[in-house]
């Protein structure tokens, strides 16, 4: 830069400018790089038409599973600039036509899709690295909860199927060891059953354990996924006590053509839901279901979360189903659930209904038994597991307010060690409010 103070022929002084802006016979001139003109030219471009296209009330679709970035205040000072960014590769015009071409021609060329990058993250155990749920109660996968360097953030199945890349990477590279795991989770359930309540643990296979078939053959991590799922189930049915989903939905899958997961999805679909509804009433009051009758009632759409993670648009389609606990009156609440807030439930009991007064941790898989959850139990409170990383005092709270203490979580966040109840600080949490409110019996 040239100096502020420098004076003229006519004895002035120069405002402070740029080299390249001082008059050619200055003796301090440079003329600026074609390579620097370039660079102008390419940032103007590149943060001029989102403006310009946001001003004349263009919006670019949602290609990934999150919203777009807003545009920066200038009140957050330094947080303008580093996030103009991001505002930018968001919102920048016919973003969506340059991937779809990208892609198309990384596999003519290439046969495979291209690494379409994307804002990364680690496997963590801090807040945001569970799936949190959308507004309205729709399950996503959270911003945060992707795979580490070297693992896909989606696999490309057989005949259209994807699968989520941390359902592999989290058994690769854990948080925690197994034996820490057992023993944190162990620790929680003592917690909870000496302060004189039933503690009930329910562990949801990831996609890659319930329905491998459509797997590719090869894929990074495979070895040590499978090694790691063997190695968790064994110490989950011997050292946790889980109450195990994986043969009843063997025998669901055997005995009917419902499809319990989502093609290109994480999640399952509401025929898993009424499994998971139906195992933990039968866990709670054995054989309450034998009154129970299920109808088939409309069908469901959504988006799917998967294709956003490849820059993609793909529609979930499932059968909703009606259920009458005493065989007669259908109680199903097919209400959307907000999973921001604990959920309630209460109604009058009658034949084939669940009275204990239970209160339930759960993750994103549990919106889709939420509409049967709420027609078989009659004193039912859910929340979502992170909130209880956010705020425990509080959960830990809601928990003592029962007798029943459920805990449904997805295998890829409890076997590595992400979910809260794996960590230690939350536990101490829980176990002091379970002390100091034991249940009277």
């Amino acid at each position: 830069m040239a100096p502020g103070r420098e004076k003229g022929d006519g004895g002035a002084a120069l405002p402070p400018v740029h080299e390249a802006w001082l008059p050619r016979e200055h003796s301090l001139y440079r003329p600026r790089h074609g390579k620097q003109l370039l660079a102008l030219v390419c940032a103007a471009v590149f943060f001029g038409f989102p403006l310009l296209s946001t001003t004349l009330g263009v919006r670019p679709p949602e290609l990934e599973n999150r919203p777009l970035t807003d545009l920066p205040a200038v009140s957050e000072g330094w947080g303008l600039l580093t996030g103009l960014q991001q505002w930018a590769s968001d919102n920048l015009p016919y973003r969506d036509q340059a991937i779809a071409a990208e892609d198309g021609l990384s596999r003519g060329l290439f046969g495979e899709a291209p690494s379409l990058g994307g804002r990364g993250g680690t496997v963590g155990v801090g807040p945001g690295s569970g799936p949190a749920p959308a507004p309205g109660g729709r399950p996503s996968i959270s911003e945060n909860d992707r795979a580490p360097d070297g693992y896909p953030r989606v696999i490309e199945g057989k005949d259209g199927w994807l699968y989520y890349g941390l359902d592999v990477a989290a058994k690769c590279v854990p948080n925690q060891t197994l034996d820490e795991v057992v023993g944190n989770v162990n620790r929680l359930r003592k917690a909870v059953e000496e302060s004189g309540r039933k503690f009930v643990l329910t562990v949801v296979p990831d996609k890659t354990t319930a329905m491998p078939e459509n797997l590719p053959d090869q894929f990074a991590g495979r070895e040590c996924a499978e090694q790691g799922d063997r190695a968790f189930w064994q110490r989950a049915t011997r050292d946790l006590g889980i109450l195990d989903l994986r043969p009843a939905i063997d025998v669901e899958r055997a005995r009917t053509d419902r499809q319990l997961w989502f093609p290109q999805d994480s999640h399952w679909t509401f025929s898993g839901g009424l499994l998971l509804t139906r195992a933990l009433a039968n866990e709670i009051v054995p054989g309450v279901d034998r009154s129970w009758k299920t109808t088939l009632g409309p069908q469901w759409t959504g988006d799917a979360d998967l294709p956003k993670l490849l820059f993609k648009k793909s529609e979930n389609r499932a059968m909703q189903y009606g259920l009458a606990p005493d065989g007669d009156r259908d109680r199903t609440n097919r209400d959307d659930a907000d999973f921001n807030e604990t959920l309630r439930f209460s109604s009058d009991p009658v034949r084939g209904t669940v009275n204990n007064e239970v209160a339930m941790l759960a993750d994103s898989f549990t919106i889709f038994a939420c509409p049967y959850l709420s027609a078989t139990f009659t004193d039912l409170s859910i929340t979502h597991l992170e909130t209880l990383r956010k705020d425990p005092e509080t959960v830990a709270n809601t928990l003592t307010n029962s007798d029943t203490v459920v805990i449904e979580v997805v295998e890829r966040h409890l076997l590595p060690g992400l979910s809260p109840i794996t960590d230690p600080g939350t536990i101490d949490v829980i176990a002091e409010a379970m002390a100091d409110k034991p249940l009277n019996r």
